[in-house]
């Protein structure tokens, strides 16, 4: 008998439930539909829909759903309610989703960040698996961060889903959240489209719609503006990820409690 988990992602444009094998990490059936971004109910409908649908799945494989998983965008409680995601849902402020669905399915459900989720998957089935320490980075409309450490989180909440509002160096533009030079400002998909706005590609070249995959396809066509825009992303990216490194590769509480002793024993300086 196989142990299955239905998990969903609420993405950008789509929203994805797939019913998964969790011995293999195999995806057995996967539905998908617009993400429902402006009407709750509306938003619940579609979710409880596709759950039901896996249920029928699961019977055919005689085999037990044991809970719900959620990956959302945002900052996320122990208890499953999403404290914000930052209007990308627009009702979805101090939400109870995991309460929500259990309500419906009788199941257990459990809901955290998107970029950790991910994270946490390739640990367990994905290129990370049998790794002790697992950096993942989701590029998308923003810029994720997931950090899984013996197969596990970190910790216990996603203090670290602002990760992308790290400064990578000066700019002349703020990001949405204030700041100058935060990666997500440079390295996301907004970020790479906004880019290409301040260096006119609009205007140059007005015949082709502007997303990033135009710019990468001209990009390896040749087309020197978009080598620029891309070079530009890269150097950026790389940057990103060496501070990550750099901060996710020691034992922070060790370090912070060697640190602490040091200071603690350093000799007192008089005038």
């Amino acid at each position: 008998m196989k142990k299955l988990a239905i998990g969903i992602d609420i993405g950008g444009t789509r929203t994805k439930l797939g019913l998964v094998d969790l011995k293999k990490g195999e995806v057995l059936e996967m539905l998908i539909s617009p993400t429902e971004t402006k009407d709750s109910a509306k938003f619940l409908e579609i979710i409880n829909s596709g759950i039901d649908q896996l249920k029928v799945v699961a019977q055919k494989e005689q085999s037990p759903i044991l809970e719900v998983g959620f990956g959302v965008t945002g900052f996320v409680f122990d208890d499953g309610m999403v404290d914000s995601t930052y209007g990308f849902l627009e009702f979805m402020e101090d939400y109870p989703l995991s309460e929500f669905i259990q309500e419906y399915s009788s199941l257990p459900c459990r809901a955290d960040n998107d970029a950790r989720v991910v994270a946490l998957g390739e640990a367990l089935y994905g290129i990370g698996k049998g790794q002790n320490r697992v950096l993942v980075l989701t590029l998308g409309t923003g810029l994720g961060l997931g950090f899984i450490a013996n197969g596990k989180f970190e910790t216990s909440l996603p203090y670290a889903h602002m990760g992308g509002h790290i400064s990578v160096g000066y700019t002349d533009f703020k990001c949405y959240c204030g700041k100058e030079g935060c990666l997500e400002a440079l390295v996301s998909a907004t970020g790479i489209v906004d880019s290409a706005k301040r260096q006119g590609w609009e205007q140059k070249y007005p015949n082709l719609e502007l997303n990033v995959q135009t710019i990468f396809k001209a990009e390896q066509e040749g087309n020197e503006h978009a080598k620029q825009i891309v070079a530009e992303f890269q150097g950026c990216l790389k940057t990103g990820i060496d501070n990550y490194i750099n901060l996710f590769a020691m034992n922070k509480n060790l370090y912070v409690r060697n640190m602490m002793q040091k200071i603690l024993n350093a000799p007192k300086q008089t005038k």
